[in-house]
């Protein structure tokens, strides 16, 4: 009798099957590292496996940039302040003093070379989501809620210039890149629409996403997308 339940979810995935398809959008947030805000379109896919008539359970990832004009000088500052708790206070000429007393770093006035930069961050989100059909009646949409977490693979070229300080300085300084794995957890709604007698479905979905570590930026991230699953 223990095993009634089991076989009944069982028999539910392989009545429905599973479903596979893609999705675009947009996003809205903050960076990873400066906190500035950021937005940008993203694309991913999903498979989702149906548990039972009223729930399923969607593996999601997706892909979003951003970009940031960052100066070399603005950007010693907050790793210094974070990593080694040292603060210039915004003065210039003591963040030069330090790195060559401290790191050895023969020629610091290349900061002033490097005034402007444009930094990308690369974001990759990993997920798993519990959606809830909504018993709403005999409509052609299907609403849904639901709710998950995952984690955010963040990594920027950013660190290309602390790289190089680490080379000015014959390798003397080792420096831990910006390149972190930030936990998330999420809330979803939305609606889908299966045309009758076809394999697909389409979808649109709102969702709010919030980053958790010292590092994740503040904020949360909210995303609006669709997209489309194929398989009945």
């Amino acid at each position: 009798m223990k095993s009634l339940p089991l076989l009944f979810v069982i028999a539910a995935v392989a009545w429905a099957g599973p479903r596979f398809g893609g999705r675009v959008g947009y996003y809205s947030g903050n960076e990873p590292r400066t906190g500035d805000g950021a937005s940008s379109p993203f694309f991913g896919g999903q498979f989702v496996l149906p548990l039972m008539n009223l729930v399923s359970l969607e593996f999601s990832g997706s892909y979003a940039s951003s970009e940031s004009d960052i100066t070399m000088d603005n950007y010693l500052f907050n790793y210094l302040e974070e990593e080694q708790g040292v603060d210039f206070g915004g003065n210039i000429d003591s963040l030069k003093l330090y790195l060559e007393q401290e790191w050895g770093w023969s020629d610091p006035t290349i900061l002033d070379s490097l005034q402007d930069y444009r930094v990308t961050f690369h974001d990759l989100d990993l997920g798993a989501t519990l959606k809830i059909n909504l018993p709403v009646g005999n409509i052609p949409v299907q609403p849904y809620i639901g709710g998950g977490g995952g984690a955010h693979l963040i990594v920027s070229d950013a660190d290309v210039l602390l790289q190089m300080v680490s080379a000015q300085t014959g390798g003397a300084v080792t420096i831990d890149p910006y390149d972190k794995v930030h936990p998330e957890a999420h809330g979803v709604i939305g609606a889908s629409y299966q045309p009758p007698m076809l394999p697909l479905s389409i979808f649109g979905e709102y969702r709010y996403a919030r980053a958790f570590g010292e590092e994740a930026g503040s904020g949360g991230i909210s995303s609006v997308y669709g997209g489309v699953n194929v398989g009945f």
